[in-house]
């Protein structure tokens, strides 16, 4: 049984009050049923939200969170933004163009095995590039003081630079979310049936805990369900409590109290690190959809999807909405084509 929690006995929030935002997405983004997938996973009836339709070279999640980075960047009269990420990073990716789009000079300090740049730029990294963004390479060990290393860089900028952490995931960013979630609740209002699950990618922690606030404040019956991409269930956790705790001192309102469950068991080699069975589930699902998955992110968690509709996890007569929080161009920093991958045939396309 899903969407089973019951809201706290107060007011419901519904007018909530928001940061200022510089608008940068393409909103609202629609809700889709996924008929085909629907019948060839069998379980739960499927349906997409998508966010990978916020814009093309701005698509996906991370839009929704800058539009309140880059107007407190403009409030701040900085002329600098520094961010940080892997070298396929969607955050790094969309903060580069939307920082081109807005004048802006764009810093990335990019998490690569050796600290040096790969030897051919594809996917986000080629896209880094042609924002005109400054790329600094690191090491795994070095990215470990990234928040440092930006800030040290920032003090360095003339007239200081505005710091967006990981994924633009704190409790500024975070709002993206909560006004994502005032979106998607009068869409699944009108989804027959029980209240959906919300599945989604989790990685850094901002979608999460703004989805979490937003659903909470509403009173939303929905199922949160975030499928981490590499993180253990208690440090996805502990991300998301740390980012409402900052929100809570900055807006005096009270922690959520909404269950997620959080989700570990679909990481498979860790972050970034995807097997030939997750790249086949993968095609298929966007053979039966037309859907373009990010293997890091949003690949991962169709697979997980997939895995627990396998495992009974959802029955008939359930609703599950996959988040898709974009990131499609990293599909073409990976190899679709080794052991027949790019060949395999379709379940459910005869």
């Amino acid at each position: 049984m899903v969407g089973g929690w019951v809201p706290r006995a107060r007011v419901l929030v519904v007018n909530m009050a928001l940061p200022e935002r510089t608008p940068l997405a393409l909103l609202p983004t629609p809700l889709q049923r996924l008929d085909r997938l629907t019948r060839a996973w069998g379980g739960p009836n499927l349906w997409v939200k998508r966010d990978d339709l916020t814009g093309f070279e701005l698509s996906g999640n991370k839009v929704r969170k800058l539009e309140f980075h880059f107007a407190a960047a403009a409030s701040a009269a900085v002329t600098t933004v520094i961010t940080c990420g892997a070298v396929q990073s969607n955050h790094c990716r969309a903060t580069a163009l939307a920082a081109a789009q807005l004048g802006f000079r764009a810093i990335l300090y990019l998490r690569s095995p050796n600290g040096r740049p790969p030897d051919t730029a594809v996917g986000n990294h080629l896209l880094t590039q042609l924002a005109g963004a400054e790329l600094r390479f690191i090491t795994p060990a070095e990215y470990e003081h990234r928040d440092e290393i930006m800030a040290a860089a920032a003090a360095e900028q003339p007239g200081a630079a505005w710091v967006i952490p990981e994924g633009a995931s704190d409790a500024l960013g975070m709002w993206g979310y909560v006004l994502a979630m005032r979106e998607i609740h009068d869409q699944v209002a009108r989804i027959p049936g029980p209240p959906p699950t919300l599945w989604h990618a989790a990685s850094s922690g901002g979608t999460t805990a703004g989805i979490g606030w937003g659903a909470d404040r509403l009173g939303s019956r929905v199922a949160i369900a975030a499928c981490s991409v590499g993180e253990s269930a208690a440090s996805l956790r502990a991300r998301v409590e740390k980012i409402w705790a900052e929100a809570g001192t900055v807006t005096h309102a009270p922690t959520p109290s909404i269950p997620i469950d959080y989700i570990d068991h679909h990481v498979g080699g860790g972050y970034g690190v995807v097997s030939d069975e997750e790249l086949l589930i993968q095609r298929e699902a966007t053979s039966l959809t037309g859907l373009i998955f990010d293997p890091t992110y949003t690949g991962k968690a169709i697979v997980g999807l997939h895995r627990d509709i396998a495992a009974g996890r959802f029955g008939s007569g359930d609703n599950v909405v996959f988040w898709h929080t974009g990131g499609g161009f990293a599909a073409f920093a990976h190899d679709f084509s080794r052991t027949g991958v790019a060949a395999a045939p379709a379940a459910g396309s005869a």
